[in-house]
Protein backbone atom coordinates (compact mmCIF):
# COMPACT_ATOMS: atom_id res chain seq x y z
CA UNK A 1 0.00 0.00 0.00
CA UNK A 2 1.18 3.97 -0.85
CA UNK A 3 1.05 6.76 1.02
CA UNK A 4 1.67 10.60 -0.34
CA UNK A 5 2.57 13.41 1.67
CA UNK A 6 2.06 16.70 0.37
CA UNK A 7 4.15 19.66 2.44
CA UNK A 8 2.57 22.92 1.18
CA UNK A 9 4.58 26.04 1.12
CA UNK A 10 8.45 26.43 1.95
CA UNK A 11 9.97 23.60 3.36
CA UNK A 12 11.35 25.11 6.15
CA UNK A 13 12.00 24.39 10.41
CA UNK A 14 8.25 24.18 10.90
CA UNK A 15 7.22 22.05 8.06
CA UNK A 16 10.66 19.79 8.02
CA UNK A 17 9.48 19.21 12.15
CA UNK A 18 5.74 18.22 10.65
CA UNK A 19 7.01 16.16 7.99
CA UNK A 20 9.33 14.33 10.74
CA UNK A 21 6.33 13.54 12.87
CA UNK A 22 4.39 12.33 9.91
CA UNK A 23 7.08 9.73 8.36
CA UNK A 24 7.78 8.83 11.74
CA UNK A 25 4.33 7.84 12.40
CA UNK A 26 4.87 5.77 8.59
CA UNK A 27 7.07 3.76 10.28
CA UNK A 28 4.59 1.96 12.67
CA UNK A 29 2.38 1.27 10.10
CA UNK A 30 1.62 -1.16 6.81
CA UNK A 31 2.56 1.70 4.03
CA UNK A 32 5.29 0.07 1.69
CA UNK A 33 5.95 2.61 -0.70
CA UNK A 34 6.37 6.43 0.80
CA UNK A 35 5.84 9.47 -1.94
CA UNK A 36 6.93 12.99 -0.79
CA UNK A 37 4.83 14.72 -3.42
CA UNK A 38 6.92 18.53 -3.47
CA UNK A 39 4.53 20.32 -6.55
CA UNK A 40 2.80 22.42 -3.45
CA UNK A 41 6.88 23.38 -2.18
CA UNK A 42 7.91 26.89 -2.97
CA UNK A 43 11.31 26.10 -1.49
CA UNK A 44 13.60 24.36 0.94
CA UNK A 45 15.94 25.74 3.40
CA UNK A 46 18.75 23.20 4.89
CA UNK A 47 16.49 21.60 7.55
CA UNK A 48 13.80 20.84 4.99
CA UNK A 49 17.21 19.10 2.91
CA UNK A 50 17.73 17.48 5.95
CA UNK A 51 14.52 16.19 7.05
CA UNK A 52 14.06 14.64 2.97
CA UNK A 53 17.49 13.05 4.12
CA UNK A 54 16.30 11.78 7.57
CA UNK A 55 12.68 10.41 5.86
CA UNK A 56 14.93 8.31 3.31
CA UNK A 57 17.25 7.06 6.01
CA UNK A 58 14.37 5.89 7.84
CA UNK A 59 12.11 4.65 4.95
CA UNK A 60 15.35 2.38 4.29
CA UNK A 61 15.98 0.99 7.78
CA UNK A 62 12.26 0.16 8.32
CA UNK A 63 12.40 -1.52 4.27
CA UNK A 64 10.25 0.97 2.69
CA UNK A 65 10.41 2.97 -0.20
CA UNK A 66 10.88 6.65 -0.56
CA UNK A 67 10.30 8.62 -3.63
CA UNK A 68 10.30 12.72 -3.95
CA UNK A 69 7.82 13.47 -6.59
CA UNK A 70 6.38 16.46 -8.72
CA UNK A 71 8.94 19.09 -7.77
CA UNK A 72 9.54 22.80 -8.95
CA UNK A 73 12.55 23.07 -11.10
CA UNK A 74 13.90 25.31 -8.86
CA UNK A 75 14.08 22.53 -6.01
CA UNK A 76 14.93 20.26 -8.96
CA UNK A 77 18.17 22.88 -9.39
CA UNK A 78 18.55 22.45 -5.67
CA UNK A 79 18.45 19.30 -5.53
CA UNK A 80 21.21 19.12 -8.11
CA UNK A 81 23.39 21.11 -6.70
CA UNK A 82 23.82 19.85 -3.42
CA UNK A 83 24.16 16.59 -4.90
CA UNK A 84 20.79 15.45 -2.94
CA UNK A 85 19.42 13.62 -6.06
CA UNK A 86 22.33 11.18 -6.17
CA UNK A 87 21.04 10.12 -2.34
CA UNK A 88 17.03 10.60 -3.12
CA UNK A 89 14.90 8.75 -5.22
CA UNK A 90 13.66 11.21 -7.15
CA UNK A 91 10.66 10.64 -9.42
CA UNK A 92 10.94 12.18 -13.55
CA UNK A 93 9.49 15.99 -13.56
CA UNK A 94 6.46 13.76 -15.76
CA UNK A 95 6.20 11.36 -13.81
CA UNK A 96 3.88 11.73 -10.82
CA UNK A 97 3.19 9.55 -7.59
CA UNK A 98 0.20 7.09 -8.08
CA UNK A 99 -3.01 7.59 -6.65
CA UNK A 100 -3.14 4.55 -4.72
CA UNK A 101 -3.53 4.93 -0.86
CA UNK A 102 -4.02 7.94 1.49
CA UNK A 103 -2.96 10.88 0.70
CA UNK A 104 -1.43 13.44 3.73
CA UNK A 105 -1.52 16.82 3.03
CA UNK A 106 0.00 19.86 5.74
Amino acid sequence: MNVVLQPQGNLDVKVAAMLQQKVARLAWEKHKRWFIDLSEVNSADHSGLMSLVAAHRLALKTGRRLSLCNMKMSLVYLFEITELDRVLDILPHNEEAPDLGEKIIF
